[in-house]
This record gives structure tokens, sequence and C-alpha cells, in this order.
């Protein structure tokens, strides 16, 4: 389900969720970017930290026949592990994957029916704020980028079932369990050990103001009803 246009363009809405403090600086074009390791080292902070962080590929255990390591120590040779004695899936991860800086946005790209920040889940900050003009802000970011020699890759997050899936992840996949984040990432390259602050340029004219998240369903309405009045379509089936 995937709301688009009249025209039959995708269409997208980003949030922004965070400290308040942190939401004013962005309107001021002042992003603070992570390196993707934070998330994967971040305990005791479930509505961020992600040990699958940063794993390029998972597999699980009914998917493997035989593990052999081989350690390349002097006196320890190689030993196999049958899949039988393997805890959980196997995670392989390079450092090309986890060396970028990442920023997070909530996205809306289907009508939601109910509360936009369930009470159930862990939502981190205190406040939001709404992108305005989604394709504006996404060309200003990108720009910049290249003004600072910077790659940058953007897209949707997709999730999946770590139970059962065996596949490539990366940077644009996380475990199904943090699926209601309806993450949409920026990443940029060369990372940095520590946070970027990466100054995009003043955002005031296509952001709205810093609202908490405690009364985000009072000024925000994106229920299928508003959708169909703003005129945008979706597919039930999809």
């Amino acid at each position: 389900m995937r709301l688009r246009t009249p025209q039959g363009n995708p269409c997208m809405l980003l949030l922004k969720l965070g400290l308040r403090a942190h939401l004013e600086d962005l309107r001021k074009g002042i992003l603070y970017m992570n390196p993707l390791s934070f998330f994967a080292a971040l305990e005791g902070d479930p509505a961020r930290g992600d040990p699958y962080e940063g794993s390029d590929r998972i597999l699980q255990p009914q998917d493997i026949g035989e593990f052999t390591i081989s350690t390349n120590i002097p006196g320890i040779e190689k030993f196999t592990v049958p899949s039988s004695d393997l805890a959980g899936p196997v995670r392989f991860a390079s450092n090309r994957t986890s060396q970028c800086n990442l920023f997070c946005l909530f996205s809306v790209r289907k009508p939601i029916d109910g509360s936009i920040f369930p009470m159930q889940h862990q939502w981190f900050g205190d406040s939001f704020l709404l992108f305005t003009n989604t394709q504006e802000f996404l060309l200003r970011v990108r720009k910049a980028a290249i003004d600072q020699g910077l790659r940058i890759e953007a897209r949707p997050i997709e999730y999946y079932d770590e139970k059962t899936y065996t596949g490539k992840t990366g940077r644009f996949s996380k475990r199904s369990e943090y699926s209601h984040q309806c993450e949409y990432r920026i990443a940029v390259e060369l990372g940095t050990e520590g946070p970027r602050i990466f100054n995009v340029g003043d955002l005031s004219d296509i952001t709205s103001e810093v609202v908490a998240i405690a009364d985000a369903d009072a000024v925000l309405k994106f229920s299928s009803e508003d959708a169909r009045d703003a005129g945008l379509i979706w597919d039930e089936a999809e």
C-alpha cells in the first residue's frame, strides 16, 4: 500500500523525531548524523539500539549445512560447527557497510488509521517536526552532500523477519520488530567515527514548527479519509 498522486506518481511525507533542541537546530539546517556503528553498539535504548545494524547478510541455521571456522591462528586448527549447535542466525558484516553516518526519519507512505505514534512502541525524543516539501528537502540534502564531497544514498528501510529470513541485508534493512518506525534513511560517506554535524542550509521554509510527540494525533491527520480528501490514491491490495 503506497500513496500516489492522481497522476500515479508515488508520494511520501517525512517527519523527524528527536529532542526539541536538536529539532530546532534542524530547522536551521543542521543535521546530527551518528555513525551506523553507534546504533549497533547502543544498549538500553529499544527505540534506536539494534545489534543487527551494519550486517551485510544473515543466514538462518536451517539454511546452513555445516559451518567451518578457520582462525589462521597458529596452534588453533579449523573446526566445524553443525547447524544444530547454532543458537541463532549467523550474521556477516563488512567495514564498508558500517562506515557511514545516518540521518533517520519517519516516513508516511500509506494512510495511518489510528494513532500516529502508538504508545505501545518506544519512540526517540520528545518532539517532532514535519517536512512540508519532501522533494525540496531531499534535493537540498543531496546538493549539500555533493558540495561537501560526500557520497549519499537515501531510501526507505526494508524490514525482514530475523527468525526466518536468509539473504542480503545492509544499510537499508532492519528487523521487522522495528517496522512501526516506517524509517526513511539518509546515509553519507566518508563516515566519521563520531557524530557528523552536516549543515545543509536553512530549512525553516520547508519545515513545521517543533511539536511535542504527545500532541501528534491532535495536529496530524494521515487517515484514509484525509488522504482521499487530499486527492491521493492507493491500492488497498498492496
